[in-house]
């Protein structure tokens, strides 16, 4: 089996935009809060994603990810799906 063979479960979601240094809101679809750990690498349709930080806002997570900065940029990632591997 090769990478690409793995089934990857939707895990959540990016709502919106949070600030203006480029975090974003995820609405996480999975119980595992550990998928938004520090380090964590998501996959996206746009590419991976890895969770430099995240915190329990309300009941959706303020998540940085790596790459992606500022206000204009994080607009353009609104709407999209965060996979993972299951585990």
């Amino acid at each position: 089996m090769t990478v690409a063979d793995v089934p990857l479960l939707e895990v959540g979601w990016i709502t919106k935009p949070h600030g203006v240094r480029g975090d974003v809101l995820v609405r996480l679809t999975s119980d595992r809060t550990s998928r938004l750990d520090p380090g964590s690498v998501l996959t996206t349709d746009r590419g991976p994603l890895t969770v430099v930080r995240s915190s329990l806002h309300n009941d959706r997570w303020i998540v940085e990810f790596d790459g992606i900065v500022g206000r204009d940029d994080a607009e353009t990632w609104r709407g999209v799906e965060l996979r993972a591997e299951a585990s």
